[in-house]
């Protein structure tokens, strides 16, 4: 129970938001949705209408970002492991860049739920084994 509780948790908590600063800092998860798609190769396989990478970021500069790849999404919707291929985007190519971010709102809302199952487990327990375990010795009558 502990183990599906954290996993939900930890993927619930994350969003990837607008990139505030001009580049983003090595290691950085991001999102790059294209400006325009491309064509990218992976191994031996070419992937047409590439409009979206996810990834880690090699680095960056004013002009470019390579970002060693997670996920290439095309535009028809697929999705592709990039098996940490590194993926050199020139900022023209680059529509908008997002950074994977703790939202707090989510980490909120998801630990609420938790709770609340935590909460509803015990009573359905409880319930389960006879109510609450009474109210202390018997009375005696005399």
């Amino acid at each position: 129970m502990a183990g599906v509780t954290l996993s939900a948790l930890s993927g619930a908590c994350y969003t990837y938001q607008p990139l505030e600063a001009p580049a983003p800092r090595p290691g950085a998860e991001v999102r790059a949705e294209l400006s325009t798609p491309i064509r990218v190769q992976i191994g031996e396989m070419t992937l047409n209408d590439v409009n979206l990478v996810e990834g880690q970021v090699s680095y960056a500069r004013g002009d470019s970002v390579m970002v060693w790849g997670q996920w290439i999404y095309t535009r028809g919707g697929s999705r592709y492991s990039a098996n940490g291929g590194a993926l050199f985007l020139d900022r023209q190519q680059v529509g908008a860049l997002q950074v994977r971010r703790l939202s707090a709102v989510r980490s909120g809302v998801a630990s609420a739920a938790a709770i609340g199952a935590v909460v509803l487990l015990f009573r359905l327990v409880e319930s389960a084994l006879g109510g609450s375990g009474g109210g202390g010795p018997p009375i005696d009558p005399n």
